[in-house]
Parts: C-alpha cells; sequence; structure tokens
C-alpha cells in the first residue's frame, strides 16, 4: 500500500469516526424552559414598560434580579413579553 493511498484511508476513516461519535452524543437544551407564572405580574409589569421605553437590557436586568433566573432565560422571558412599537414612534 502506498504512502498515498494509507493517507487517503485513515482520512476516510477518521471523518466516519468522527461522524459516529457526533450521532451518538446526546444534545441537551441549552437551559429549562421558563415557566412565566413563575415571574410576579409586577416584575413583568415593570418590565414592559422598560421594554416599551427601549431599554431592553434593563428589563433583562429587573427580570433576572427579581427572579434569580439565569441571563438566557431571563432574556427569553423579555423577549416574550409584547412589543408595541407604535408608541414608541
Amino acid at each position: 500500500m502506498s504512502s498515498g493511498t494509507a493517507f487517503i484511508l485513515g482520512f476516510f476513516l477518521g471523518v466516519l469516526l468522527t461522524l459516529a461519535v457526533a450521532m451518538t452524543v446526546r444534545r441537551r437544551p441549552s437551559h429549562p424552559p421558563v415557566v412565566l407564572r413563575d415571574v410576579s405580574e409586577e416584575t413583568l409589569s415593570r418590565a414592559r414598560e422598560l421594554v416599551a421605553s427601549g431599554q431592553i437590557v434593563h428589563a433583562v436586568k429587573l427580570v433576572r434580579e427579581e427572579t434569580g433566573l439565569g441571563l438566557a432565560q431571563a432574556k427569553a422571558v423579555v423577549d416574550g413579553l409584547p412589543h408595541d412599537r407604535s408608541e414608541n414612534g
């Protein structure tokens, strides 16, 4: 077997092994879903006001501080709030 043939055979075996491993690895969700009933209506109301005034970062910070949620979960809550952009122009 020539060195070129051995290289090609080794390359394809490596690709097949990589694909086999990738297909067997279970993917877990990046974060559990947020249930809005876990966030108080007062917090949601204050977050809606912040979003309406364009202060989305502050709304996420508020939700994090009031609920103890992580950044991704708090952002998901804020992203799920209704955005009425017609009031802002």
